[in-house]
């Protein structure tokens, strides 16, 4: 298979883009999932979206996202653990993976991962949304519009509310 990006920094919008339609073209998750673990950051990025519409049907995409949601590129990572905030599996393995990026040193992963256990009745995450809705002070804070789509999400899965 020839690879998709032959850059091996990080890379630019415009190249990132041309990367992420060669993902959508055909080969589907079969040629997702032999870029998941690609030498290039954007290119692990992009993976990590082209991921979340296909995680029901494949068990493959599920451990492709977990070794993503540990990735050294912030952006791989954090897409990832978005990607597991919509996938509907829930083992303790999975729950662990969200659990050690609570700690993350990147915002969006540490919201991400505590969406993500939130969403699956963990109580583990609680410290840390309750931490970031401390720092939000008006709609735009960062992690306000994550917030209020949590809280919805959250409301939905609750019966009787």
């Amino acid at each position: 298979m020839a690879p998709s990006c032959r850059r091996t920094g990080p890379v630019c919008p415009a190249h990132r883009g041309r990367g992420f339609h060669r993902l959508l073209l055909p080969g589907g998750v079969p040629g997702r999932l032999a870029r998941a673990d690609h030498p290039d950051p954007g290119v692990r990025h992009c993976v990590a979206l082209a991921f979340p519409a296909h995680l029901a049907g494949h068990p493959d995409v599920l451990a492709a996202l977990l070794r993503l949601a540990d990735d050294p590129a912030p952006l791989a990572r954090t897409n990832a653990l978005h990607a597991l905030t919509r996938c509907p599996t829930d083992t303790p393995a999975l729950r662990d993976v969200l659990a050690a990026r609570l700690t993350d040193p990147r915002f969006d992963a540490r919201l991400e991962a505590s969406a993500a256990l939130a969403l699956r009745g963990d109580e583990r995450g609680t410290p840390v949304l309750d931490e970031i809705r401390r720092g939000i002070k008006n709609r735009s804070s960062r992690g306000a519009g994550r917030l209020e789509d949590l809280h919805y999400r959250l409301r939905a899965r609750t019966p009787g509310v």
